[in-house]
């Protein structure tokens, strides 16, 4: 393996502290998405702004700035940016499908099934009711926004098992650049919905955007969504680079594991 990127930061590249912050920070994100729509479901509080703006404050901030993370050595780390955009990639990948399957996932079911329906009392469904309060796509049966989340929630689900494969230290380096192929592919499919739900409500005027421009537009629509217009851009910059460092450690290995036996490097065969 090339200097710039060694063997254990394929798999395993998290130092400790760095794995404690990645644990903490979805430990608290999983919190602010259970205790509020728990407690609103059973009555323990209401829906109502000061809430919602508490709530997607803490929910939000960890979520932007997790992944920058990555960045930070340990003393006496010295990694090259090889190895950080390596733990950029295992990082990003849980984190954006996660994202589908926890959010998007139950949203696309809801639109399937007729669930997101006006109300002032959402119950169990504050979570994305909250949310549709600031962009009005979101709630009821939107079949522009069913689409972009049928292809977000398909490609998360496949980069979380392709997730899975790269962390594990015995993926051969064959196995792990197929898998890195295919991350590349569902990331930039995640990447291009994204890329949709903006542009299409930027040219409607944002005539769906609730709660006024600072928080409505400002911080629910653009700020929540930060980390999904920002990360996908490193992460996939960073898989290719270690598609292609692999792929050039593969090719002279593959040389060398098929030449005849007895047959010297650089021998001539007539």
């Amino acid at each position: 393996m090339p200097e710039s990127l060694r063997p254990q930061y394929l798999s395993q590249p998290f130092a400790p502290h760095r794995r404690r912050i990645y644990i903490g920070g979805t430990v608290v994100e999983s919190l602010f998405i259970l205790v509020p729509t728990v407690a609103v479901a059973s009555g323990l509080l209401r829906p109502t702004m000061a809430l919602d703006v508490v709530a997607n404050i803490i929910l939000t901030v960890p979520f932007v700035f997790l992944p920058a993370i990555v960045l930070w050595d340990a003393p006496g780390e010295h990694r090259t940016p090889m190895e950080r955009g390596a733990e950029l990639i295992l990082v990003w990948l849980p984190f954006t499908a996660f994202s589908q399957l926890t959010y998007e996932l139950p949203f696309l079911v809801g639109n399937v099934l007729g669930t997101w329906r006006p109300t002032e009392d959402p119950g169990w469904q504050w979570i994305w009711w909250q949310y549709a309060q600031a962009d009005t796509r979101w709630w009821g049966t939107d079949p522009v926004m069913f689409a972009l989340e049928l292809v977000a929630v398909s490609s998360g689900a496949t980069v979380l098992v392709l997730w899975l494969k790269l962390l594990r230290p015995e993926t051969t380096d064959e196995q792990r650049v197929r898998a890195l192929w295919w991350a590349f592919l569902h990331i930039a499919m995640i990447a291009a919905t994204t890329c949709v739900y903006f542009v299409s409500e930027i040219r409607a005027g944002f005539v769906d955007i609730g709660q006024g421009w600072f928080y409505g537009v400002g911080f629910k629509f653009l700020f929540m969504n930060l980390a999904f217009m920002v990360f996908p851009v490193p992460t996939l910059y960073y898989i290719h680079r270690q598609i292609d460092c692999l792929t050039r450690e593969l090719g002279p290995r593959a040389v060398a594991e098929r030449k005849p036996v007895g047959i010297e490097a650089g021998s001539t065969v007539l």
